[in-house]
């Protein structure tokens, strides 16, 4: 990448005296200050104390920092001191993507910024690789394997998107959530049963503020998923020492 844009830049003016790691550094800053929406090339030339014309020695637009962000992001996450030795792989990938989702909640507007971002750098290789580990030693083939870790990943970016994602204009303008969630309850109950059954019947399912269950509730069930898919494939025989299908 730097050698690209080295060719890209040739016969320009010096090179301003910054680094790239100093343009992620200040980027996140400035996402987790100021917001995603904040973020522009020029508030970005501020915090570097440069010229905005300057940037792009490192990054062409904003979704190149964006790729550049999307690994920044998960610098900090640990989730090697979740690998087990015991072979309980549901159990290791269910604490991991807790742990993931966790992690994501403090991070401002980072399901924005990675929801449907593939960046191929060294913070998510390291991750990726911890992540399939569980996968590959249960006996999981090799497409099972790949394609459970976007599923998995996916669906806690997803679910962090969501869930930090304003309910409703008013809830964005200030209103209390548990206060609209309440609000809804109570639309619900009143809604025609003869024109809205099914509505009626789970309203107040629909409604409840229990983030938390429901997260751990769709995790599971993916976990379920994958375990029914390894037994049908005969996974679960494997040994623990044996090589994963490939």
């Amino acid at each position: 990448m730097a050698g690209q844009r080295a060719g890209r830049t040739a016969g320009r003016a010096s090179r301003p005296s910054i680094t790239l790691d100093a343009v992620t550094a200040a980027a996140l800053r400035t996402l987790q200050r100021d917001g995603l929406e904040a973020l522009s090339m020029r508030r970005l030339a501020d915090e570097l104390s440069i010229q905005a014309p300057s940037l792009y020695w490192y990054v062409r637009n904003k979704e190149e920092l964006l790729d550049l962000l999307a690994d920044a992001l998960l610098a900090d996450l640990r989730l090697d001191p979740l690998v087990r030795e015991d072979g309980d792989w549901q159990t290791e990938l269910r604490d991991m993507m807790r742990a993931y989702r966790k992690y994501l909640l403090g991070k401002r507007d980072s399901g924005k910024v990675l929801a449907g971002r593939l960046q191929l750098g060294p913070h998510f290789l390291h991750h990726a690789e911890v992540i399939l580990g569980p996968l590959r030693r249960a006996g999981f083939s090799g497409q099972d394997t790949a394609y459970s870790l976007y599923v998995l990943t996916q669906y806690v970016q997803g679910f962090v998107l969501h869930e930090t994602s304003p309910l409703s204009a008013d809830v964005a303008r200030g209103t209390d959530r548990m206060e609209f969630l309440e609000e809804v309850r109570e639309r619900l109950a009143k809604l025609p049963a003869e024109e809205y059954p099914n509505v009626v019947a789970v309203g107040d399912q629909l409604a409840r503020p229990d983030i938390e269950a429901r997260f751990d509730y769709g995790l599971d069930r993916l976990l379920d998923g994958l375990r029914a898919r390894l037994d049908s494939a005969g996974g679960a025989a494997a040994a623990p020492g044996d090589s994963p299908a490939g």
